[in-house]
């Protein structure tokens, strides 16, 4: 193993001679935006002003290259950004010069140009993009097409390119000196950026020790993600072309599919399902140790990783399909339910059990259901950690067994004293209960509702608001019909709370109830919510009412739960 690293001019980055740079398939897409565009262009020119005859040399930071039998060719581990940016700007300035010009022949011969038998690029980026940035980048004439596109853009690395280069250009005209020729300008930048401008290239013959060196030097997050490094290390043991190439496009039309935030988060829960416990160590280690994707790389993709991403597609936007349209309807209403729990800890058996089960529908609805009711109930209860990981556990040693055994344990995972306890919180003083209020009122809310979904299910600004005030004036006739000790006792209860869009929230305050009632129920704003309906249609505001509210709704939630009611 060896390291080198050298600062070193522009002009000698960008030489085919030296470097002939590509970004494998694993890195990240091209991310940087018109902020990190204009940032750099500030930086040069305020580094490089046209009426001063001596510059400072400038640094550019450093870039992290995987070098074999000292070749031209070579892998970015970092650095993709600002070499991508680099050779976009150069070809920016490329199109502000004839064709005839020694600037222009000069860039062309270090993007790209002919050798014995082959053409020599530059740069190539991911292969997603590489077609498209040979074509409106590399290519001399590319650039002014590009920026003239309005269709046909299918990543976001090629809008965000396309996007650049529109800025890059209108910034060079924008901010061209008076008097002088925007040719002049343009071969005036080139010349100091290439001669000026240094980066610290560090060199290794393999990705470990490269993406070390990345891990202690690079300060400002990692660029790299543990998907990324699993995925060079998986795919770089696929053998033979046609299949490295096969599944590089599986595992990114997966990322593409979820996201590359959800794709990363899936990995986690992988994790989770395969060894039924957190992890001790960093998650690339444990997968390195014990999960070991790249003994078996092609069943790891095809067994594991594929099926997994797509249970977790259909779980986070709810797209399960049967036969069965009224089943199909009540699963995919579990999974939103779920997608709101405050934590996701439940993902890993709920992916799993559809990833054994996935043809049982009615197994599968019988499984969510107790899978919400759990969630729930660990989350109404509080319950760390720690406690939700051992939990979800078993569930996940139980479907390997049957998906009858599994909604047996999911099911029994609430103890007869916790059921009690969640009685206790839900009938007490539930909007002190931060996490979970939100939570179990819009439940309730939907089980009040003809369907069983109400309108606040898919509202996007919900407020709760107490009908009895919690602080009425003491004039009011709130403090006239109510004692302090059953204000204090009913004002945080279920009894008492209803659903409000949150904008109508300022206007109801801690008006008397009348006039409560005509904030909430305008006719150019019809409120319908279910638990807001029952309060409009009350003539006074009673604890007679209240506690009457109070037991039909937990009734309603015990029955939602299956909760043990004779505890109550």
């Amino acid at each position: 193993m060896s390291i080198q690293a050298s600062e070193q001019q522009l002009n000698q980055i960008f030489n085919l001679t030296n470097y002939q740079f590509e970004v494998p398939s694993y890195q990240r897409p091209y991310a940087w935006n018109k902020d990190q565009i204009v940032e750099l262009i500030d930086d040069l020119l305020d580094a490089f002003p046209y009426d001063d005859e001596e510059h400072p040399d400038y640094f550019l930071g450093s870039i992290i290259l995987i070098q074999k039998a000292k070749k031209p060719q070579v892998e970015v581990v970092d650095g993709q950004q600002r070499l991508t940016t680099l050779t976009l700007l150069f070809a920016v300035f490329r199109d502000f010069l004839p064709s005839d010009h020694d600037a222009y022949n000069y860039i062309n011969n270090f993007i790209e140009a002919t050798g014995i038998g082959k053409k020599l690029y530059g740069l190539k980026v991911r292969p997603q993009d590489d077609d498209f940035f040979g074509k409106y980048i590399r290519t001399s004439g590319g650039i002014k097409e590009l920026i003239e596109k309005d269709a046909g853009l299918s990543t976001d690395s090629q809008v965000l390119l396309r996007d650049n280069a529109r800025v890059l250009q209108e910034e060079l005209i924008e901010r061209c000196p008076k008097n002088i020729l925007i040719e002049s300008w343009v071969v005036y930048l080139l010349e100091n950026i290439l001669e000026k401008c240094y980066l610290v290239t560090v060199t290794t013959s393999d990705f470990d020790t490269a993406y070390r060196i990345f891990s202690t030097i690079n300060t400002r997050g990692l660029d790299l993600q543990l998907n990324d490094i699993l995925k060079a290390e998986i795919i770089g043991k696929i053998e033979g072309d046609e299949d490295k190439e096969k599944y590089t496009k599986i595992w990114d039309g997966e990322e593409s599919d979820l996201g590359r935030k959800d794709f990363e988060i899936l990995f986690s829960h992988i994790h989770r399902i395969k060894t039924k416990k957190r992890a001790k160590e960093s998650l690339l280690t444990e997968y390195r140790n014990y999960i070991k994707p790249q003994d078996h790389p092609i069943q790891f993709i095809d067994e594991v990783l594929k099926p997994c991403s797509d249970m977790f597609e259909i779980i986070t936007h709810q797209r399960f399909y049967c036969e069965n349209k009224r089943a199909e309807q009540e699963i995919n209403r579990l999974f939103a339910w779920l997608n709101r729990i405050d934590n996701s800890d439940w993902l890993p058996p709920a992916i799993y059990f559809l990833v054994k089960h996935y043809h049982q529908t009615e197994q599968i609805k019988t499984f969510f259901t107790q899978l919400e009711r759990l969630a729930a109930g660990l989350m109404i209860l509080r319950a760390d950690i720690n406690q939700r990981a051992k939990k979800y556990a078993q569930i996940l040693i139980s479907i390997d067994d049957s998906a009858e055994n599994a909604i047996f344990t999911t099911k029994e995972l609430l103890s007869p004293e916790e059921e009690k306890a969640i009685i206790e919180i839900i009938n007490g003083d539930i909007y002190l209960q931060n996490r979970s209020r939100n939570y179990i009122l819009t439940r309730l809310d939907s089980a009040l509702a003809d369907g069983g979904l109400s309108p606040s299910f898919d509202s996007k600004m919900l407020t709760i608001e107490h009908v009895l005030p919690q602080n009425p004036k003491s004039d009011s006739d709130w403090c006239r019909n109510w004692e302090d000790e059953k204000r204090e006792k009913w004002v945080h209860r279920l009894g008492n709370l209803v659903l409000l869009p949150k904008k109508k929230n300022s206007q109801a305050q801690n008006f008397d109830f009348e006039q409560k009632k005509m904030k909430y129920f305008k006719s150019d704003s019809v409120v319908t919510f279910p638990l807001t309906i029952n309060v409009i249609n009350e003539k006074s505001w009673t604890e007679d009412i209240v506690n009457s509210n109070q037991k039909r709704y937990l009734d309603k939630l015990i029955n939602i739960w299956n909760l043990t009611s004779n505890n109550n």
